[in-house]
């Protein structure tokens, strides 16, 4: 497609469109890029919601909390305070940071298990707690840094979204300070596009994370509830 030569059969494209075909420049993908995060912004009404809140930017639907009922099916004790137990206190301590894998974590639930006498039950049942409320932590703040990516995605698309506008607004043979405009908004508008394709893929690395943690904690929940069995 020659976007340029394109240009003046342009001016009755919806926003989206001209941001595609019509920014005086040879075609990037990039472009298509931004193109897809404006559409996006601008038709999402139309479609069911991930979330409630506009600056979650993840596929995936946003969980703010875990629930103990999605990991754990047997009696929980929610008065006593794990943090009393100093042998679980320290496990939980061990194990709660996001750089801990599932594979250290069960060994580590194992070893635990193996040492257990009496009150088995509930102290196993207090490790969970630990780890749930541990890991819940981890993922809150997990969540609000990915909250402030996805604000800033926005304000990057919206942006690119008024050079865009800018440029179309100049003619296509521009002379003098019109050619000099028009060099420094498409150099702006490169950068911006260019800016938005890396926040991107910090984006679709970054929500894994979380469902990373949601996983590993699935798996040591199983571990504890099977070292529970007689």
């Amino acid at each position: 497609m020659d976007t340029i030569r394109q240009r003046g059969s342009c001016s009755g494209a919806p926003r989206t469109d001209r941001l595609i075909r019509c920014t005086p420049s040879a075609p990037s993908p990039l472009l298509w890029i931004v193109a897809a995060a404006v559409t996006a912004a601008a038709t999402a009404h139309a479609a069911p919601p991930r979330s409630e809140d506009p600056d979650w930017p993840c596929q995936q639907r946003l969980v703010p909390r875990l629930a103990a009922e999605a990991y754990w099916n047997r009696p929980l004790d929610t008065q006593r305070d794990w943090r009393t137990d100093p042998e679980i206190a320290e496990l939980v301590r061990r194990l709660a940071p996001r750089r801990v894998t599932t594979e250290e974590g069960l060994a580590a639930i194992s070893s635990f298990a193996r040492t257990l006498s009496g009150d088995r039950a509930a102290r196993l049942a207090l490790v969970f707690r630990g780890l749930l409320e541990e890991t819940d932590r981890e993922r809150a703040d997990l969540i609000e840094r990915l909250k402030q990516i996805g604000r800033r995605q926005r304000e990057i698309a919206e942006l690119a979204g008024r050079l865009a506008s800018e440029l179309d607004a100049i003619a296509p043979d521009p002379v003098g300070e019109a050619a000099a405009k028009r060099i420094d908004l498409q150099q702006r508008y490169d950068f911006t596009a260019r800016n938005f394709e890396e926040v991107q893929r910090t984006i679709r690395y970054a929500c894994e994370t979380p469902i990373g943690l949601d996983a590993r904690l699935g798996a040591w929940a199983r571990a504890l509830q099977t070292a529970l069995q007689p």
